[in-house]
C-alpha cells in the first residue's frame, strides 16, 4: 500500500500552482501532484524551470508541518534537500547540496526545489514543495548549467518507479524530523553544501567579487561566510551570486 496520495497529469502550467489552487483541509498529507509536462514550472523568483514533456520528475508534494514553529520554515527546505540528496546518491557520486535548495553533480544542476508556506499566526500550516528532478531530458534550451541521470549515466529510467523512490527518502526525512530523531540534520546539511569548507567566489549585493568561504547557514537559511580577511558576512538568497 503505497504511503501517497498520488495524481499524475498529462499536462499542467504548474504543480505547485495546481496544489495551492484546489487546496483545502480535507487533503491528506503527502497529497502529491504530479505531470508529464510542465508548462511553466517555477523556479525561485523569475525563474522558470525547463523540463520536456515524458522526461523528468515534476511534482508538488503537501505537507503539514504544524509541528514546527513558523521561524522554523527553512527546516523544510533542508529536509527537503536532505531527501533528495539520499535518493540521487543512490545512483550518482559527486552530488551536492547547492545553497539554498537546488541539488547539483559536481558544478551541474540535476534538481531545482521551491517551498511556499502557509503561516496562520505563529504555526506553520501548510507546505506546499515544488520539485523539479531531471531524469530523461538530453537537450536543454536555456537552463545554464543543466544534467540528468541520464546524461550522467547513459540509461533512462521509469518515472512512476523513481517517483516512489525520492518520495520514500523524502518521506524518511520528514518523519525523523517529526519525531524528533534528527539531532545533525543541520550539520548534515552543510556538510553537504557545495562549496562547503572551500574558498570560492560570489557576486554579494550585486558590487562585490569576493573571495570566501562558506561556514554555517542560520534558522532563517541565510548563508554565513567569511572572507580572506575575516570577515563574517551573512547572506539571503537576493544578496549572493555564486561565480563558477
Amino acid at each position: 500500500m503505497s504511503h501517497y496520495n498520488i495524481h499524475w497529469f498529462e499536462s499542467l502550467h504548474s504543480t505547485q500552482d495546481y496544489l495551492k489552487n484546489s487546496f483545502d483541509d480535507s487533503l491528506p498529507k503527502w497529497t502529491v501532484i504530479a505531470t508529464k509536462e510542465q508548462k511553466k514550472g517555477k523556479g525561485q523568483g523569475q525563474n522558470v524551470w525547463e523540463s520536456g514533456k515524458d522526461m523528468n520528475l515534476t511534482f508538488s508534494i503537501l505537507l503539514y508541518p504544524n509541528f514546527l514553529q513558523a521561524r522554523d520554515q527553512f527546516l523544510i527546505t533542508q529536509i527537503l534537500s536532505l531527501g533528495i540528496y539520499d535518493f540521487l546518491s543512490r545512483y550518482l557520486s559527486n552530488v551536492f547540496i547547492k545553497w539554498p535548495n537546488d541539488i547539483y553533480v559536481g558544478n551541474n544542476k540535476i534538481c531545482g526545489i521551491l517551498v511556499q508556506n502557509q503561516i496562520i499566526g505563529m504555526e506553520y500550516s501548510t507546505a506546499f514543495c515544488g520539485i523539479g528532478i531531471n531524469v530523461n531530458q538530453t537537450g536543454f534550451s536555456f537552463a545554464p548549467n543543466p544534467t540528468s541521470l541520464k546524461l550522467e549515466l547513459d540509461k533512462s529510467f521509469d518515472l512512476d518507479i523513481l517517483l516512489e523512490e525520492v518520495l520514500d527518502c523524502i518521506r524518511i526525512r520528514y518523519e525523523q524530523l517529526e519525531n524528533n530523531l534528527i539531532s545533525d540534520y543541520k550539520k548534515e546539511y552543510i556538510e553537504k553544501l557545495l562549496f562547503y569548507n572551500v574558498w570560492s567566489k560570489y557576486l554579494y549585493c550585486d558590487t562585490e567579487i569576493m573571495e570566501a568561504i562558506i561556514k554555517d547557514v542560520d534558522e532563517f537559511g541565510r548563508l554565513i561566510l567569511e572572507n580572506r580577511i575575516g570577515k563574517e558576512i551573512i547572506a539571503d538568497l537576493k544578496q549572493l551570486k555564486f561565480l563558477f
